[in-house]
């Protein structure tokens, strides 16, 4: 009986020991969030000490100043692209950020060719625009000597992600175009065909202008016309009447934006 008891004892011992490692690892998971923000903070401004020590004056607008500066960043924060974050949505836009200066290593490499400033440009923008989307999360904190340069660059991501959106947008705007033959005003024995389109804005963006390009394709997925379409202060919710001549038979019809520009 007494064995019989001790048995039953060491399993309950057992089972409590076993219970309390559970809990003890349970509250030993560790989230990087806060971490992260706080480092993201110091690497920018390890890389602004870079950029503006004037030391480096002769080098910062070159190959090897482009990938130091970026490079600054990334050697503070790439680590926590694998450690655990509690919000997922900051992890998201942790491992964005990341991967863009990791791009913004390729872009630096490309120093000295034709596209690289158009190249540096668009990493530039979307850099800004991830920078803004952690900032929204949670905020960023540099030193008070570099806080106008965050804000300018928080400033920029605004007016990044303003821009994504409006192309995406009128984008959305130019593939809903649906165009069809104007039989009563079109010449088949000339191969004279007129298209129509009555299309509203319904972007909510009022126009200056709006240039768009009409590629026209046949069957066999060759373009065999393109066409030019051309409005000028074009309202938000405002009606028109869109239309295109050409003399080609085609099957398909594929709808770009060329340019555009918005009031004020």
């Amino acid at each position: 009986m007494k064995k019989m008891f001790l048995v039953i004892s060491l399993l309950f011992v057992s089972i409590i020991v076993a219970g309390c490692g559970t809990t003890s690892t349970k509250k030993e998971v560790k989230y990087y969030d806060n971490d992260f923000v706080t480092d993201l903070g110091k690497a920018l401004d390890a890389r602004w000490k870079y950029t503006d020590d004037k030391a480096n004056a002769d080098v910062v607008m070159t190959e090897e100043g482009y990938e130091t500066a970026t490079q600054t960043e990334l050697d503070v924060i790439e680590k926590y692209q694998d450690l655990k974050f509690k919000d997922s949505k900051l992890k998201e836009a942790a491992l964005a950020y990341i991967n863009e200066l990791k791009n913004g290593l390729e872009v630096a490499k490309t120093y000295g060719s034709d596209s690289f400033y158009d190249n540096w440009e668009k990493h530039y923008d979307s850099r800004t625009s991830k920078l803004i989307a952690i900032n929204n999360i949670k905020k960023i904190e540099v030193s008070e000597k570099n806080q106008s340069i965050l804000d300018e660059l928080l400033a920029s991501g605004k007016e990044v992600q303003t821009k994504n959106k409006n192309e995406d947008t009128i984008k959305s705007f130019a593939d809903s175009l649906t165009f069809t033959l104007d039989e009563a005003n079109s010449d088949e024995s000339a191969s004279y065909y007129i298209y129509t389109a009555t299309a509203e804005n319904t972007t909510q963006l009022n126009f200056e202008y709006l240039s768009l390009n009409i590629k026209l394709i046949d069957n066999q997925g060759t373009t065999v016309d393109t066409q030019p379409i051309y409005e000028n202060n074009w309202t938000a919710n405002e009606k028109r009447n869109l239309e295109f001549i050409t003399n080609k038979t085609f099957s398909t019809i594929q709808i770009t934006v060329n340019d555009y520009s918005l009031e004020d």
